[in-house]
Protein backbone atom coordinates (compact mmCIF):
# COMPACT_ATOMS: atom_id res chain seq x y z
CA UNK A 1 0.00 0.00 0.00
CA UNK A 2 1.71 3.40 -1.03
CA UNK A 3 -0.09 6.86 -0.26
CA UNK A 4 0.41 9.91 -0.09
CA UNK A 5 -2.36 10.63 2.40
CA UNK A 6 -2.13 12.73 5.49
CA UNK A 7 -2.95 10.83 8.48
CA UNK A 8 -5.86 12.07 10.05
CA UNK A 9 -4.36 13.44 13.69
CA UNK A 10 -6.63 16.38 14.25
CA UNK A 11 -9.27 14.87 13.95
CA UNK A 12 -10.97 14.72 17.74
CA UNK A 13 -13.97 16.53 16.90
CA UNK A 14 -15.19 14.74 14.01
CA UNK A 15 -14.52 11.06 15.78
CA UNK A 16 -16.56 12.02 18.63
CA UNK A 17 -19.22 13.63 16.26
CA UNK A 18 -19.38 9.59 14.81
CA UNK A 19 -19.48 7.66 17.54
CA UNK A 20 -20.05 9.28 21.14
CA UNK A 21 -20.51 6.18 23.27
CA UNK A 22 -19.16 4.90 27.06
CA UNK A 23 -15.71 3.49 25.42
CA UNK A 24 -14.57 7.29 23.79
CA UNK A 25 -15.58 8.94 26.77
CA UNK A 26 -13.56 6.41 28.97
CA UNK A 27 -10.72 6.78 26.10
CA UNK A 28 -10.82 10.68 27.10
CA UNK A 29 -11.21 10.24 30.82
CA UNK A 30 -8.09 7.90 30.82
CA UNK A 31 -6.36 10.49 28.52
CA UNK A 32 -6.71 13.13 31.41
CA UNK A 33 -5.94 10.67 34.06
CA UNK A 34 -2.36 10.06 32.04
CA UNK A 35 -1.98 13.57 31.56
CA UNK A 36 -1.93 13.87 35.31
CA UNK A 37 0.02 11.30 35.91
CA UNK A 38 2.75 12.97 32.95
CA UNK A 39 2.35 16.30 34.88
CA UNK A 40 1.91 15.49 38.62
CA UNK A 41 3.62 12.51 38.94
CA UNK A 42 3.22 10.71 42.38
CA UNK A 43 1.26 13.70 43.69
CA UNK A 44 -1.53 12.77 41.66
CA UNK A 45 -1.22 9.09 42.52
CA UNK A 46 -2.70 9.82 45.63
CA UNK A 47 -5.42 10.94 44.73
CA UNK A 48 -8.21 9.12 45.90
CA UNK A 49 -8.82 6.68 48.95
CA UNK A 50 -6.78 3.36 50.04
CA UNK A 51 -6.86 1.30 48.34
CA UNK A 52 -9.01 2.75 45.80
CA UNK A 53 -6.46 5.40 44.33
CA UNK A 54 -7.21 7.62 40.73
CA UNK A 55 -5.37 4.61 38.88
CA UNK A 56 -7.02 1.90 40.37
CA UNK A 57 -10.52 3.24 39.77
CA UNK A 58 -9.46 4.02 36.14
CA UNK A 59 -8.79 0.46 35.93
CA UNK A 60 -12.20 -0.97 37.21
CA UNK A 61 -13.72 1.58 34.87
CA UNK A 62 -12.29 0.43 31.50
CA UNK A 63 -12.76 -3.29 32.98
CA UNK A 64 -16.42 -2.58 32.83
CA UNK A 65 -16.43 -0.38 29.87
CA UNK A 66 -14.20 -3.29 28.14
CA UNK A 67 -16.58 -6.39 29.38
CA UNK A 68 -19.80 -4.20 28.10
CA UNK A 69 -17.92 -3.88 23.94
CA UNK A 70 -18.98 -6.86 21.68
CA UNK A 71 -15.56 -8.42 20.38
CA UNK A 72 -12.88 -7.16 22.46
CA UNK A 73 -11.61 -11.14 22.95
CA UNK A 74 -10.19 -10.42 19.22
CA UNK A 75 -7.47 -8.61 20.97
CA UNK A 76 -5.80 -12.19 21.46
CA UNK A 77 -5.38 -12.39 17.76
CA UNK A 78 -2.79 -9.89 18.82
CA UNK A 79 0.55 -11.57 19.06
CA UNK A 80 1.87 -9.11 21.98
CA UNK A 81 -1.37 -9.90 24.04
CA UNK A 82 -1.29 -13.64 23.70
CA UNK A 83 2.46 -13.57 24.57
CA UNK A 84 0.83 -11.52 27.68
CA UNK A 85 -1.26 -14.18 28.80
CA UNK A 86 1.36 -16.49 30.37
CA UNK A 87 2.84 -13.85 32.47
CA UNK A 88 0.06 -12.79 33.74
CA UNK A 89 -1.36 -15.92 34.90
CA UNK A 90 2.12 -16.91 36.73
CA UNK A 91 2.00 -13.22 38.68
CA UNK A 92 -2.01 -14.19 40.13
CA UNK A 93 -0.45 -17.25 41.18
CA UNK A 94 2.32 -15.97 42.80
CA UNK A 95 0.11 -12.93 44.06
CA UNK A 96 -2.89 -15.44 45.20
CA UNK A 97 -0.19 -17.65 46.89
CA UNK A 98 1.33 -14.32 48.66
CA UNK A 99 -1.64 -12.61 49.74
CA UNK A 100 -2.51 -14.39 52.76
CA UNK A 101 1.02 -13.69 54.36
CA UNK A 102 1.47 -10.01 53.32
CA UNK A 103 -2.22 -8.86 52.48
CA UNK A 104 -1.73 -5.61 50.46
CA UNK A 105 1.78 -5.15 50.07
CA UNK A 106 1.35 -8.20 47.95
CA UNK A 107 -1.13 -6.43 45.58
CA UNK A 108 1.13 -2.92 46.05
CA UNK A 109 3.98 -5.23 44.52
CA UNK A 110 1.94 -6.86 41.72
CA UNK A 111 1.44 -3.64 40.11
CA UNK A 112 4.55 -4.19 37.54
CA UNK A 113 1.90 -6.86 36.01
CA UNK A 114 -1.59 -6.16 36.67
CA UNK A 115 -1.74 -2.82 35.41
CA UNK A 116 -0.98 -4.90 32.21
CA UNK A 117 -4.82 -4.62 31.97
CA UNK A 118 -4.98 -1.27 30.97
CA UNK A 119 -2.52 -2.85 27.32
CA UNK A 120 -5.97 -4.80 27.38
CA UNK A 121 -8.59 -2.56 27.59
CA UNK A 122 -7.26 -0.01 25.25
CA UNK A 123 -6.15 -2.71 22.57
CA UNK A 124 -9.89 -4.23 22.90
CA UNK A 125 -11.81 -1.22 22.36
CA UNK A 126 -9.13 -0.15 19.80
CA UNK A 127 -10.14 -3.22 18.05
CA UNK A 128 -13.88 -3.12 18.49
CA UNK A 129 -13.49 0.09 16.71
CA UNK A 130 -9.99 0.70 14.98
CA UNK A 131 -11.08 4.73 14.67
CA UNK A 132 -10.36 4.86 18.24
CA UNK A 133 -6.67 4.55 17.11
CA UNK A 134 -6.83 7.76 15.78
CA UNK A 135 -8.54 9.32 19.06
CA UNK A 136 -5.62 8.29 20.88
CA UNK A 137 -3.15 10.08 18.20
CA UNK A 138 -5.44 13.11 18.14
CA UNK A 139 -5.69 13.31 22.45
CA UNK A 140 -2.03 12.86 22.62
CA UNK A 141 -1.47 15.32 20.21
CA UNK A 142 -3.28 17.48 21.94
CA UNK A 143 -1.26 16.26 25.61
CA UNK A 144 2.33 17.83 24.02
CA UNK A 145 1.57 21.22 24.36
CA UNK A 146 -0.11 21.29 28.03
CA UNK A 147 2.72 19.21 29.06
CA UNK A 148 5.74 21.43 27.42
CA UNK A 149 4.24 24.32 28.93
CA UNK A 150 2.93 22.64 32.37
CA UNK A 151 5.81 20.88 33.28
CA UNK A 152 8.03 23.74 34.26
CA UNK A 153 5.84 25.19 36.26
CA UNK A 154 5.22 21.81 38.08
CA UNK A 155 9.04 21.23 38.57
CA UNK A 156 9.55 25.17 40.19
CA UNK A 157 6.48 24.77 42.49
CA UNK A 158 7.92 21.23 43.79
CA UNK A 159 11.63 21.87 43.57
CA UNK A 160 11.27 25.81 45.25
CA UNK A 161 8.39 25.52 47.51
CA UNK A 162 8.60 21.47 49.14
CA UNK A 163 8.03 22.26 52.51
CA UNK A 164 4.61 24.72 52.06
CA UNK A 165 3.27 22.25 49.41
CA UNK A 166 -0.40 20.57 50.87
CA UNK A 167 -0.10 16.95 51.63
CA UNK A 168 -2.41 14.35 51.33
CA UNK A 169 -4.27 13.12 54.78
CA UNK A 170 -2.57 10.44 56.39
CA UNK A 171 0.96 10.90 54.93
CA UNK A 172 3.91 13.47 53.72
CA UNK A 173 3.00 13.28 50.26
CA UNK A 174 2.77 16.71 48.70
CA UNK A 175 -0.06 17.24 46.38
CA UNK A 176 2.37 18.81 43.90
CA UNK A 177 4.85 16.61 42.68
CA UNK A 178 7.56 15.59 39.63
CA UNK A 179 10.46 12.97 38.91
CA UNK A 180 12.78 14.32 36.87
CA UNK A 181 13.37 10.92 35.12
CA UNK A 182 9.75 10.40 34.50
CA UNK A 183 9.68 13.84 33.14
CA UNK A 184 12.28 13.13 30.81
CA UNK A 185 10.38 9.65 29.17
CA UNK A 186 7.30 12.09 27.78
CA UNK A 187 10.09 14.38 26.83
CA UNK A 188 11.32 11.30 24.41
CA UNK A 189 7.92 10.88 23.26
CA UNK A 190 7.10 14.25 22.39
CA UNK A 191 10.38 14.13 20.08
CA UNK A 192 9.36 10.99 18.71
CA UNK A 193 5.95 12.02 17.82
CA UNK A 194 7.16 14.67 16.10
CA UNK A 195 10.35 13.30 14.66
CA UNK A 196 7.90 10.49 13.35
CA UNK A 197 5.82 13.86 11.20
CA UNK A 198 3.00 12.94 12.87
CA UNK A 199 1.59 16.35 12.55
CA UNK A 200 4.26 17.72 10.12
CA UNK A 201 6.92 21.03 10.78
CA UNK A 202 7.31 21.65 14.40
CA UNK A 203 7.99 25.41 15.15
CA UNK A 204 11.17 26.96 16.03
CA UNK A 205 9.55 27.75 19.08
CA UNK A 206 8.37 24.94 20.34
CA UNK A 207 11.61 22.58 19.75
CA UNK A 208 13.12 25.24 21.79
CA UNK A 209 10.71 24.99 24.94
CA UNK A 210 11.08 20.91 24.54
CA UNK A 211 14.87 21.45 24.50
CA UNK A 212 15.07 23.95 27.68
CA UNK A 213 12.80 21.44 29.78
CA UNK A 214 15.46 18.29 28.61
CA UNK A 215 18.37 20.52 29.09
CA UNK A 216 17.24 21.57 32.61
CA UNK A 217 15.47 18.30 34.13
CA UNK A 218 18.13 15.96 32.56
CA UNK A 219 21.19 17.43 34.72
CA UNK A 220 19.23 15.66 37.70
CA UNK A 221 18.59 12.73 36.54
CA UNK A 222 21.02 10.23 34.53
CA UNK A 223 18.56 7.36 33.39
CA UNK A 224 16.32 10.06 31.87
CA UNK A 225 18.92 11.77 30.09
CA UNK A 226 20.05 8.32 28.69
CA UNK A 227 15.99 7.80 27.29
CA UNK A 228 15.83 11.24 25.88
CA UNK A 229 19.47 11.35 24.26
CA UNK A 230 18.39 8.06 22.43
CA UNK A 231 15.36 8.74 21.23
CA UNK A 232 17.27 11.88 19.52
CA UNK A 233 19.77 9.39 18.44
CA UNK A 234 17.34 6.86 17.01
CA UNK A 235 15.84 9.92 15.33
CA UNK A 236 18.77 10.80 13.83
CA UNK A 237 19.59 7.18 12.41
CA UNK A 238 16.33 7.14 10.85
CA UNK A 239 16.29 10.94 9.08
CA UNK A 240 20.29 12.37 9.14
CA UNK A 241 18.56 15.29 7.44
CA UNK A 242 15.94 15.82 9.68
CA UNK A 243 15.41 19.57 10.60
CA UNK A 244 14.01 18.70 13.70
CA UNK A 245 17.10 16.98 14.90
CA UNK A 246 19.17 18.89 14.37
CA UNK A 247 17.66 21.98 15.60
CA UNK A 248 17.64 19.88 19.20
CA UNK A 249 21.28 18.97 18.80
CA UNK A 250 22.23 22.91 17.87
CA UNK A 251 19.89 23.94 21.20
CA UNK A 252 21.47 21.68 23.06
CA UNK A 253 25.01 22.60 22.13
CA UNK A 254 23.95 26.65 22.34
CA UNK A 255 23.13 25.63 26.06
CA UNK A 256 26.24 23.83 27.03
CA UNK A 257 28.23 26.46 25.47
CA UNK A 258 26.35 29.11 27.34
CA UNK A 259 27.31 26.72 30.67
CA UNK A 260 30.71 26.92 30.29
CA UNK A 261 31.31 30.42 28.99
CA UNK A 262 29.20 31.64 31.88
CA UNK A 263 30.46 29.51 34.57
CA UNK A 264 26.72 29.36 36.74
CA UNK A 265 25.71 27.07 38.99
CA UNK A 266 22.94 26.49 40.58
CA UNK A 267 22.08 24.23 42.92
CA UNK A 268 18.79 22.16 42.39
CA UNK A 269 16.19 21.84 45.57
CA UNK A 270 15.16 18.72 47.06
CA UNK A 271 18.46 17.07 48.35
CA UNK A 272 20.05 15.30 45.72
CA UNK A 273 23.12 17.30 45.60
CA UNK A 274 22.88 17.98 41.97
CA UNK A 275 23.54 21.77 40.08
CA UNK A 276 22.58 23.14 36.71
CA UNK A 277 26.08 23.47 35.26
CA UNK A 278 28.22 22.56 32.21
CA UNK A 279 29.91 20.38 35.31
CA UNK A 280 27.39 18.53 36.31
CA UNK A 281 26.21 18.04 32.71
CA UNK A 282 29.70 16.02 31.70
CA UNK A 283 29.32 14.09 35.34
CA UNK A 284 26.11 12.93 34.32
CA UNK A 285 27.05 11.53 31.20
CA UNK A 286 30.62 10.07 31.93
CA UNK A 287 28.74 8.37 34.88
CA UNK A 288 26.65 6.64 32.46
CA UNK A 289 29.08 4.97 31.05
CA UNK A 290 31.87 4.91 33.63
CA UNK A 291 33.54 6.54 36.87
CA UNK A 292 32.39 10.29 37.14
CA UNK A 293 34.88 10.37 39.58
CA UNK A 294 32.41 12.18 41.87
CA UNK A 295 31.63 9.60 45.13
CA UNK A 296 28.36 10.54 45.86
CA UNK A 297 27.49 10.08 41.87
CA UNK A 298 29.35 6.51 41.80
CA UNK A 299 28.33 5.22 44.83
CA UNK A 300 24.90 5.20 43.75
CA UNK A 301 25.57 3.60 40.93
CA UNK A 302 27.61 0.42 42.91
CA UNK A 303 24.56 0.34 45.13
CA UNK A 304 22.72 -0.45 42.44
CA UNK A 305 24.89 -2.82 40.64
CA UNK A 306 25.46 -4.56 44.20
CA UNK A 307 22.27 -5.18 44.69
CA UNK A 308 21.28 -6.85 41.16
CA UNK A 309 24.50 -8.91 42.01
CA UNK A 310 22.44 -10.72 44.48
CA UNK A 311 19.52 -10.91 42.96
CA UNK A 312 21.16 -12.95 40.58
CA UNK A 313 23.21 -14.73 42.48
CA UNK A 314 20.04 -15.40 44.71
CA UNK A 315 18.04 -16.50 41.60
CA UNK A 316 19.71 -17.59 38.23
CA UNK A 317 22.61 -19.13 40.66
CA UNK A 318 20.67 -19.69 44.13
CA UNK A 319 17.97 -21.13 45.49
CA UNK A 320 14.85 -18.94 44.20
CA UNK A 321 15.65 -20.26 40.60
CA UNK A 322 12.25 -20.90 39.81
CA UNK A 323 9.50 -19.66 42.27
CA UNK A 324 11.22 -16.22 43.35
CA UNK A 325 10.92 -14.20 46.65
CA UNK A 326 7.40 -13.42 45.41
CA UNK A 327 4.61 -10.40 45.90
CA UNK A 328 4.96 -8.40 49.55
CA UNK A 329 8.30 -9.38 50.59
CA UNK A 330 10.48 -5.90 50.61
CA UNK A 331 13.09 -6.47 48.95
CA UNK A 332 15.33 -3.48 49.57
CA UNK A 333 14.81 -5.21 53.38
CA UNK A 334 15.28 -8.41 51.89
CA UNK A 335 18.97 -8.22 50.63
CA UNK A 336 19.96 -5.17 53.07
CA UNK A 337 19.70 -2.39 50.74
CA UNK A 338 17.10 0.11 52.56
CA UNK A 339 18.13 3.26 51.68
CA UNK A 340 14.82 5.10 53.45
CA UNK A 341 13.53 5.71 57.10
CA UNK A 342 9.91 4.89 56.33
CA UNK A 343 10.68 1.59 54.57
CA UNK A 344 8.71 2.53 51.36
CA UNK A 345 11.96 1.77 48.97
CA UNK A 346 10.60 -1.84 48.14
CA UNK A 347 12.29 -2.41 44.39
CA UNK A 348 16.23 -2.86 42.86
CA UNK A 349 15.63 0.54 40.79
CA UNK A 350 15.06 -2.23 37.64
CA UNK A 351 12.15 -3.23 36.47
CA UNK A 352 13.96 -6.47 34.72
CA UNK A 353 15.67 -7.15 38.42
CA UNK A 354 12.35 -6.54 40.13
CA UNK A 355 10.89 -9.87 37.80
CA UNK A 356 13.38 -11.81 37.88
CA UNK A 357 13.66 -11.35 42.50
CA UNK A 358 9.56 -11.87 42.52
CA UNK A 359 9.23 -14.38 39.96
CA UNK A 360 12.36 -16.41 39.45
CA UNK A 361 13.95 -17.03 36.01
CA UNK A 362 10.55 -18.59 34.85
CA UNK A 363 8.72 -14.91 35.38
CA UNK A 364 11.80 -13.53 33.78
CA UNK A 365 11.83 -15.58 30.50
CA UNK A 366 8.16 -14.78 30.32
CA UNK A 367 9.01 -11.15 30.75
CA UNK A 368 11.85 -11.16 27.87
CA UNK A 369 9.11 -12.88 25.95
CA UNK A 370 6.34 -10.19 26.39
CA UNK A 371 8.83 -7.20 25.32
CA UNK A 372 10.65 -9.11 22.74
CA UNK A 373 6.99 -10.59 20.83
CA UNK A 374 5.69 -6.37 20.94
CA UNK A 375 9.01 -5.08 19.83
CA UNK A 376 9.46 -7.44 16.95
CA UNK A 377 6.31 -7.09 15.89
CA UNK A 378 6.13 -3.37 16.07
CA UNK A 379 9.41 -3.39 14.11
CA UNK A 380 8.43 -5.38 11.61
CA UNK A 381 5.53 -3.60 10.75
CA UNK A 382 7.05 -0.49 11.19
CA UNK A 383 9.68 -1.92 7.94
CA UNK A 384 6.45 -3.61 6.07
CA UNK A 385 5.11 0.30 5.95
CA UNK A 386 8.82 1.65 5.09
CA UNK A 387 9.02 -1.01 2.17
CA UNK A 388 5.69 0.20 0.72
CA UNK A 389 6.05 3.68 1.44
CA UNK A 390 2.99 3.60 3.45
CA UNK A 391 4.25 6.59 5.49
CA UNK A 392 1.45 7.07 8.14
CA UNK A 393 1.98 3.65 9.38
CA UNK A 394 5.53 3.75 9.05
CA UNK A 395 5.67 7.31 11.09
CA UNK A 396 2.94 5.32 14.08
CA UNK A 397 5.32 2.42 14.29
CA UNK A 398 7.74 4.75 14.45
CA UNK A 399 6.57 7.23 17.40
CA UNK A 400 5.76 3.88 19.72
CA UNK A 401 8.55 1.81 19.17
CA UNK A 402 10.83 4.87 20.33
CA UNK A 403 9.04 6.00 23.14
CA UNK A 404 8.36 2.19 24.10
CA UNK A 405 12.38 2.18 24.29
CA UNK A 406 12.69 5.41 26.20
CA UNK A 407 10.07 3.93 29.29
CA UNK A 408 12.59 0.55 29.02
CA UNK A 409 15.69 2.34 29.88
CA UNK A 410 14.35 4.13 32.58
CA UNK A 411 12.23 1.38 33.90
CA UNK A 412 16.28 -0.09 34.12
CA UNK A 413 17.55 2.10 35.84
CA UNK A 414 14.75 3.28 38.41
CA UNK A 415 11.59 2.71 40.60
CA UNK A 416 9.62 3.38 37.36
CA UNK A 417 6.87 0.54 36.03
CA UNK A 418 6.50 -0.52 39.53
CA UNK A 419 4.34 2.23 39.94
CA UNK A 420 1.01 4.06 38.39
CA UNK A 421 3.19 6.95 37.03
CA UNK A 422 4.84 4.45 35.02
CA UNK A 423 3.55 1.35 34.71
CA UNK A 424 0.13 2.34 33.27
CA UNK A 425 1.75 5.04 30.84
CA UNK A 426 3.69 2.20 29.86
CA UNK A 427 0.99 -0.77 29.54
CA UNK A 428 -1.57 1.66 27.69
CA UNK A 429 1.07 2.24 25.24
CA UNK A 430 1.80 -1.42 24.68
CA UNK A 431 -2.05 -2.04 24.51
CA UNK A 432 -2.00 0.75 21.96
CA UNK A 433 0.66 -1.27 20.10
CA UNK A 434 -0.67 -3.99 20.00
CA UNK A 435 -4.34 -2.75 18.56
CA UNK A 436 -2.37 -0.66 16.29
CA UNK A 437 -0.93 -4.06 14.71
CA UNK A 438 -4.47 -5.72 14.41
CA UNK A 439 -5.77 -2.62 12.95
CA UNK A 440 -2.45 -2.32 10.36
CA UNK A 441 -3.15 -6.43 9.45
CA UNK A 442 -7.28 -5.37 8.76
CA UNK A 443 -7.74 -2.14 8.03
CA UNK A 444 -4.90 0.06 7.45
CA UNK A 445 -7.02 2.63 5.66
CA UNK A 446 -8.44 3.94 8.90
CA UNK A 447 -5.79 6.06 9.78
CA UNK A 448 -6.15 7.96 6.32
CA UNK A 449 -10.24 8.72 7.15
CA UNK A 450 -11.67 11.99 8.25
Amino acid sequence: MSTASPIATDNLRPLLARRSGWAERYLIFLGLVLLGYALDGRGFAYLGYPPLYIGELTMVIGMGVLVCTRGWSRLFQSPPMLALVPLFLLGALHTGLDFPNYGIDAIRDAAIYYYAIFAIIVAGLIINDPRRLMLAISMYRRFIPIFLIGIPIVAIVYRFFWNSLPRWPGGDIPMIQEKEGDVMVQLAGIFAFWAAGMIGAVSLAWTALLAANAAVLGVVDRAGLLSFGTAVGIGMVRSPRSALAWRMIGAVVAALVLLWASGVRIEVPGGKGRELSFEQIVLNVTSIAGSSGREGMDSTKEWRLDWWQDIVADTIHGRHFWWGLGFGVNLADEYGYQVLADHSLRSPHDAHMTILARMGVPGLALWALVLFTWIFHIGRAFFRARATRDRGWESIFFFLAVFWIAFLINASFDVYLEGPMGGIWFWCLFGLGAGALWVYERHPETIYQS
